[in-house]
Order: C-alpha cells, then structure tokens, then sequence
C-alpha cells in the first residue's frame, strides 16, 4: 500500500473514530469480539478497503448500471466509511451504524445471484489481501451472508 494511501486511511480512520465518539473515549471493547480481533477500528477500515478495492473492480459487479454509480471515485471514500461503521457497530465494536439498512440501501438495485456471489468472493479475496487471519475471515463474511436476503432481488 503506498504511503499516501495508508496515510489517508488512517486519517479517515482517526476521524471516523472522532466522529462515531463525538470526541470521547469509546467504551472497552471485548477482547474477543470480532471487532477486537479485526484489529479494532483501524483493522476493520483496512479489511474494508481491501475488499472494496476488490468488489469495484468487478466486471460482474459493474454490469449493474446502480452499482456503477455507487463505484464512481467521488462515491468511494464515502462508501468505505459506511461499509467501515457497518462492520465495526455488527461486529462487537463501539460504534453505532446510523446509515440505511440493507434493504433500503439496495431497494431497487436488482442485485443478482451472481453480482453477490462476486461480491462474496471480492470481499474474500480482500480480507486475503488484508492478511486478516482465517477465523475473523469467516466471521466478517458470515456477518455479509447475514444480510444476503436484504440485497439480493434477482436470481
């Protein structure tokens, strides 16, 4: 990762965890939350910016003219704060995710069987990349297959 990049992230980070505080220290986190062995905020933003790297990048993703829109550069940092506090509130962290649910998020969008199976291995392929050991692996992309029947509208 070049330096900008990860100096970037960590930015977004710092400020994320400022603003989900609202300037205070976040409450103690459990030591065996998925959170916590994620690496914490700063482990959770990295997983996903790996992961979304990997699923916009997707030919099978992009043939979705909505998922397009959501992929357009000026669309992304904001989207990796999102899908960041998503994993991070879901996942045992101190943050609370306040954007839409999945279901509103992707009303109307179409998703296919085959964009989410795509989606499914980008974001495997990213949490590879990522380093992030086996078992949290497993735990991030079983807290995505929790929200499966919120996204997918098509076969």
């Amino acid at each position: 990762m070049s330096r900008k990049k990860s100096l970037c992230l960590g930015l977004s980070a710092i400020l994320l965890a400022g603003c989900a505080s609202g300037g205070r220290r976040p409450p103690a986190v459990d030591p065996d939350s998925l959170y916590a062995r994620l690496g914490e905020l700063n482990g959770v933003a990295r997983a996903t910016d790996a992961m979304v790297n990997h699923v916009l990048s997707d030919p099978v993703i992009l043939e979705n003219k909505q998922l397009q829109q959501r992929a357009k550069p000026e669309n992304v940092p904001g989207l990796k704060v999102q899908i960041t506090v998503l994993i991070a509130s879901r996942s045992g962290g101190p943050y609370q995710y306040t954007g839409q649910s999945m279901k509103e998020a992707h009303r109307g969008m179409e998703v296919t069987e085959a964009q989410w199976a795509a989606f499914m291995k980008d974001c495997a392929d990213g949490l590879d990349e990522a380093k992030v050991p086996a078992r949290e692996r497993q735990g991030v992309l079983d807290l995505f297959a929790s929200m499966k029947a919120d996204i997918v509208e098509r076969e």
